[in-house]
C-alpha cells in the first residue's frame, strides 16, 4: 500500500538540500569569485554570509537520519543542477524548469515524489469519496486522473492551470480512463474566474508560490459559493518556517512564474477579508480551511 505524506518527508528534502547548498559553496566558490549572472551569485553570497554551515549541517543529518515516503528527490536534484547553470545566465538552456518549454519534466515530477504524497494526503485530510465536487487550481497533468478516479462518476471534477502542454497531457490520460466527470480549464489561477457550479472542495497544492495569493484564495470562496473547504499544500509556508523557506527560494527561483512561498498568516488574512472560517494546520505543510459564510 502506498504512503501518503508524512511530516518528515519535506524534512528529509529540507536536510538534503542544506548539503546540496553547502557542495555549491565550496564548488562554486561563489563567496569570492565573480560570475555572469551576478544577481544570482549575489543571492547566494548573502545566503552564505548569514548561515552558519557547520550548525546547519548537523541540522541536516538529523533531518535525513528518517527515510522520506517515497523518492521525492528528483526535481529537487534538478533545482541544484540548474543552480550551476544559472551561475552563467538567467535563462541558460540548461536550466529545465519550465511549465511549459519542460513540461515532459514536470509530467514526471509531478507524477511521483512529494506531489504524489501531497495527493495522497488531501484525499485523506478532505476524506474525499464518490460524489464529492472538487476544484483543483493548479492541476497540472497528473492530479486530474487521481482526483478524477476518487470523487467517481457521481462527482465532479474542474481542473485549472495555465500551462496547455501539461493540461494536454491530462487530458490523453482523462480521456483514456473515461472520467467524463472531468472538467479541465487553461485559465491562470489569480484570472478573474467564473463558476456556474458550487463546489464542495479547493484543492491549491503547489500553487500559491507561483499566483496572486489574495486573487486565488478569492476565487477558492467564489468557487465554493458560501460553505465548504479549502485545502492548500506548500512545501514550506515563510513564516512558519523561515529558514527553511530562505534556502527553498534560492533554487525555487529558477523556476519561471516563481513569486515566493507563501505566508499562513497571509493567508487567513486575506481569507478574513471574504468570508467567516476555521483552520486547521496539519503537518506544517497543509492547511485545512472550513469557510462558514461568505462577507
Amino acid at each position: 500500500m502506498l504512503k501518503s505524506m508524512s511530516v518528515n518527508d519535506m524534512d528529509f528534502v529540507y536536510g538534503y538540500m542544506i548539503l546540496k547548498s553547502y557542495f555549491f559553496k565550496i564548488k562554486t566558490n561563489v563567496e569570492s569569485m565573480e560570475y555572469p549572472n551576478s544577481e544570482y551569485a549575489r543571492r547566494w553570497r548573502e545566503f552564505c554570509s548569514k548561515i552558519d554551515f557547520e550548525s546547519m549541517l548537523r541540522k541536516a543529518f538529523e533531518l535525513i537520519s528518517a527515510p522520506p515516503s517515497s523518492d521525492c528527490l528528483n526535481l529537487f536534484d534538478c533545482l541544484d543542477r540548474s543552480s550551476y547553470f544559472a551561475l552563467i545566465h538567467r535563462d541558460h538552456p540548461n536550466i529545465t524548469l519550465g511549465f511549459i518549454k519542460d513540461a515532459d519534466l514536470w509530467d514526471l515530477w509531478l507524477r511521483e515524489g512529494i506531489f504524489r504524497l501531497a495527493r495522497e494526503r488531501i484525499a485523506e485530510i478532505l476524506s474525499l469519496s464518490d460524489g464529492d465536487k472538487v476544484v483543483d487550481f493548479g492541476c497540472g497533468s497528473a492530479s486530474p486522473v487521481f482526483y478524477g478516479e476518487v470523487i467517481g462518476p457521481n462527482g465532479m471534477y474542474s481542473g485549472i492551470d495555465f500551462s496547455k502542454p501539461l493540461l494536454n497531457l491530462a487530458k490523453i490520460r482523462v480521456r483514456e480512463n473515461r472520467l467524463d466527470w472531468v472538467n479541465l480549464r487553461q485559465e491562470y489561477a489569480d484570472s478573474k474566474l467564473i463558476f456556474r457550479r458550487r463546489y464542495d472542495y479547493v484543492i491549491c497544492s503547489s500553487i500559491l508560490q507561483y499566483a496572486d495569493v489574495r486573487a486565488v484564495l478569492r476565487n477558492a470562496v467564489e468557487a465554493l459559493g458560501g460553505n465548504g473547504v479549502i485545502v492548500i499544500f506548500s512545501e514550506v509556508f515563510a513564516d512558519l518556517e523561515p529558514e527553511k523557506a530562505e534556502l527553498f527560494e534560492l533554487y525555487y527561483s529558477l523556476i519561471p512564474q516563481f513569486k515566493g512561498f507563501p505566508r499562513l498568516s497571509e493567508i487567513l488574512n486575506y481569507l478574513s477579508q471574504f468570508c467567516e472560517f476555521k483552520y486547521d494546520l496539519i503537518d506544517k505543510n497543509f492547511v485545512k480551511i472550513e469557510i462558514s459564510d461568505v462577507i
